[in-house]
């Protein structure tokens, strides 16, 4: 077998070691084998019966057709009707792009934002597939050590000490993986003023919105309309083996965003 060409990138991109976890569990559960899942953050009950039986009735139907690439806008109106009445922020259908799960979403926001050699902030600890993106993309990951005294978190602080100028854009999430912490709406207002302040970008990770014991999240959304949110219905809405999520940019970048999906 001839060799073929091989990206140089493929050396700086980790694989994500969970899922060849997963893998071997689910070959002991076909051998027999009782498995408890905890490798994967996933819901251990199947989706909701009204959500299956509605996608049961639209296959019947045959809606089965290609969809405009932002998604379908009945879905896109419904987000923006989500962000209404859990958030209580008003937010135009057309920012809202629905997407193959939310790493699909990531990827569109960096896609826009992160050019040749630019780079991306992260909180280290933090979710080891981000930096993957940000070099997939031919950027850098520029990771930040955080710990008990953030929370875990990137901070207003600590963004405007690291800040470098290449760096395009700050990723947070909220909550996060793997720690669990968020940040809560005052930190995230001197958060966004100060990456706004910097002409970067802000894009937050929100797909465990909802999974919380205290008082409900801010979103990202309430503190500036050039910030990016990216969620799922992979979580909350346990549906994650339907890889769907979606993602709400500024109107500016929409265009830029329909041509790359």
């Amino acid at each position: 077998m001839r060799q073929l060409p091989r990206a140089t990138r493929l050396e700086a991109i980790q694989p994500f070691h969970v899922m060849a976890i997963l893998a071997r569990a689910r070959e002991l559960e076909a051998s027999g084998r009782d498995i408890v899942h905890m490798e994967i953050g996933e819901p251990d009950f199947p989706t909701p019966q009204p959500v299956i039986e509605a996608g049961q009735k639209a296959l019947a139907k045959g809606d089965i057709h290609y969809t405009p690439a932002l998604g379908l806008p009945a879905l896109r109106e419904a987000l923006a009707g989500f962000y209404a009445t859990r958030y209580g922020v008003s937010v135009d259908p057309g920012r809202i792009v629905v997407t193959p799960g939310a790493s699909g979403a990531l990827l569109l926001a960096l896609g826009v934002v992160l050019d040749h050699d630019a780079q991306l902030m992260l909180a280290d600890p933090g979710y080891p597939c981000n930096r993957n993106f940000a070099r997939f993309l031919e950027a850098r990951a520029q990771s930040v050590p955080v710990g008990a005294s953030t929370n875990f978190q990137l901070d207003a602080d600590l963004i405007q000490r690291y800040w470098q100028p290449k760096t395009s854009a700050v990723l947070l999430a909220s909550p996060s993986n793997p720690t669990g912490t968020v940040v809560e709406g005052a930190a995230m207002q001197a958060i966004a003023e100060v990456v706004a302040a910097k002409h970067g970008a802000l894009i937050v990770d929100e797909i465990y919105h909802g999974l919380v014991y205290g008082d409900a999240l801010p979103t990202a959304l309430q503190y500036g309309d050039d910030n990016f949110a990216i969620n799922s219905f992979s979580k909350y809405f346990t549906m994650t083996g339907w890889r769907l999520g979606w993602l709400v940019a500024p109107k500016s970048c929409i265009a830029d965003i329909d041509k790359l999906a």
